[in-house]
C-alpha cells in the first residue's frame, strides 16, 4: 500500500512556481513567434498577463477581443495564466488623458457596477483557461492608483470584483493586487511613501475579498535574496496576525536591471537565489520574475533591462538561470556572489 501511495504521488503533477512576466498584449505581433519561444525554451511554468479594461472597452459598450483573444491562444495550455485585471477607460473614470497627472488609466472608476460588468465578462469570456485573478497593481503606490494611494477606495474594488469573479467562477480564486515592496515598509524608489498599506487593508475588512495575498519585494543586487526573504517574513508575519496563517503568498513581481557584464552576472545570481529561497518558505506558491524580454524604453525604473533576454533576444546570463531554477526545481541551490 505504501509504494502504490507514493507512485500516486510522483504521478500528481506538482504546482507550477516558477511564473514570469510578459506583457504579450502590448508586444508587437510580428515578435510573438519568438517571444513564446523563448518562454517555452525558459521552462517557465506560469506567465502574468495584463488585460487592460481600457484595451477591451475604450468605449462604453464596444467591446473589443481580439488582441487578448490572440495573446492568450498564443500562450501554451501547459503555462499558467495569471491574469491583472487593471487600466480603467477614460469614459468610466472620467479622467481626461491629456488634463492629468501621470497614466489616466490609473484613475478608479466612477461606478462600481461599470467594474463589475467588466470583470465578469472577462472572467466568462476565460473561463476554463485563467484560474487566477490578480486585482489591480501596485495600488499602494503613486504611478497606479491615481490621483494618491487609498486603501478603502481598493477595497471598495477589491470586494465588487471578488464578488464578481466567484459569481462567474466559482471554482478560481482571487489575487490581492501586488503591493509595492511587502505592503509594509514604502518603496524606496517611489516618490510617494506608503507605509502599512497591507496592515490598512486587513483593518477595513479586506482579507474576506482576496483568496492570495501577493507582494512584489524589489531589493537590489547587493542587498540580495536574503534581504527580500526578510521584507518577505514580515509580510507572512502580519498576515498571520490578523488570521491568515494559512493564505498563500504570491510574489508577482521581483528582478534587476543590469548595466554591464558584471551586472549582468549579479541580476542571475539574484534570479537563481530568489526562487531558491522562496521554495523553502513553504507559503510561497508562485513567484514571477520581472521580465521575460527587455522593454524599448524604461517606464518607472530600469524596464529596459530587466528582462532575461534583451529586445534581440539574446539569452542573458539570467536566462540560464531561470532555465535551471525550472528544470532543478527543488534541488537547486543557492549561488555565490563570488
Amino acid at each position: 500500500m505504501t509504494n502504490v501511495f507514493f507512485t500516486l504521488l510522483f504521478l500528481i503533477p506538482q504546482a507550477p512556481f516558477v511564473g514570469i512576466n510578459c506583457d504579450l498584449v502590448w508586444e508587437p505581433k510580428t515578435d510573438w513567434e519568438r517571444i513564446i519561444n523563448a518562454l517555452n525554451e525558459s521552462g517557465a511554468e506560469c506567465i502574468r498577463l495584463p488585460i487592460r479594461w481600457c484595451v477591451v472597452e475604450p468605449r462604453q459598450g464596444e467591446w473589443n477581443f481580439s488582441t487578448v483573444d490572440d495573446a492568450i491562444n498564443a500562450i501554451p495550455d501547459s503555462v499558467e495564466i495569471l491574469a491583472t485585471l487593471m487600466s480603467i477607460p477614460s469614459w468610466a473614470n472620467g479622467v481626461n488623458p491629456d488634463d492629468c497627472e501621470g497614466w489616466y488609466d490609473t484613475y478608479p472608476p466612477k461606478d462600481l457596477s461599470d467594474w463589475e460588468v467588466f470583470v465578469k465578462k472577462v472572467v466568462d469570456r476565460y473561463k476554463g483557461r485563467i484560474r487566477h485573478w490578480e486585482i489591480w497593481n501596485e495600488q499602494n503606490g503613486v504611478d497606479f492608483f491615481r490621483p494618491r494611494s487609498d486603501a478603502s477606495k481598493y477595497t471598495e474594488l477589491l470586494k465588487a470584483a471578488y464578488l464578481a469573479v466567484k459569481q462567474v467562477d466559482s471554482d478560481c480564486q482571487v489575487v490581492l493586487g501586488g503591493l509595492q515592496m511587502n505592503g509594509i515598509i514604502p518603496s524606496p524608489w517611489s516618490a510617494v511613501k506608503v507605509s502599512g498599506y497591507l496592515e490598512d487593508l486587513y483593518k477595513l475588512g479586506a482579507q474576506k475579498y482576496f483568496d492570495i495575498c501577493n507582494i512584489h519585494p524589489y531589493v537590489l543586487p547587493d542587498e540580495g535574496a536574503e534581504y527580500m526573504m526578510q521584507l518577505i517574513h514580515d509580510t507572512l508575519n502580519l498576515m498571520e496576525k490578523y488570521g491568515d496563517k494559512h493564505k498563500p503568498l504570491w510574489i508577482t513581481e521581483v528582478g534587476a536591471g543590469i548595466n554591464d557584464h558584471d551586472t549582468a552576472k549579479d541580476q542571475a545570481t539574484l534570479l537563481a537565489n530568489t526562487f531558491c529561497f522562496a521554495r523553502k518558505e513553504l507559503r510561497i506558491q508562485r513567484v514571477f520574475w520581472f521580465l521575460l524580454r527587455d522593454t524599448e524604453e524604461n517606464i518607472l525604473g530600469p524596464e529596459e533591462t530587466m528582462g532575461i533576454v534583451t529586445r534581440n533576444f539574446e539569452k542573458k546570463p539570467a536566462f540560464f538561470a531561470f532555465q535551471r531554477v525550472t528544470k532543478d526545481g527543488e534541488k537547486a541551490k543557492p549561488v555565490s556572489k563570488e
